[in-house]
């Protein structure tokens, strides 16, 4: 319980700092971060991680699609990193379709934790794009 209490805590600071100080395409990945982790605990509030979480497999595609679209939209470095990260999500989805052996703890664990760089960077790219505003050519 406490390391759900602690993602949400990283999570709303997440999405704080990207309101108070990042530009538009960093408040939309904390906006995807917050719209996402809150419909995980809404559709799938226990996972048994046994079998694929369908539930969150399609929200973690449609989060992918986000952050695609996102670095589609800037010439900067962190989109592309955060993009990454959630497929490597993905690829654990899969993985798990695809090989029913693997254990529920690795599984689960490859699925929560690989959020905390993704909000991490977000944090970051907030913090540097008023920088990068700043700066003129």
């Amino acid at each position: 319980m406490w390391s759900v209490a602690i993602y949400y805590v990283v999570l709303l600071i997440t999405v704080a700092v990207a309101i108070r100080r990042g530009g538009p395409l960093e408040r939309w990945a904390a906006y995807t971060a917050l719209i996402a982790s809150v419909l995980t605990s809404a559709l799938t509030p226990f996972p048994t991680w046994t079998d694929i979480e369908l539930n969150i497999f399609i929200i973690d595609m449609l989060v992918l699609l986000s952050f695609w679209f996102i670095a589609m939209r800037t010439q900067s470095f962190w989109p592309y990193w955060i993009t990454g990260w959630q497929l490597i999500a993905i690829f654990g989805h899969i993985q798990k379709y695809m090989f029913s052996e693997i254990l529920a703890r690795p599984y689960s664990l490859l699925s929560v934790y690989i959020s905390y760089p993704i909000l991490l960077l977000i944090i970051y790219a907030s913090g540097s794009s008023s920088r990068r505003d700043n700066v003129t050519a």
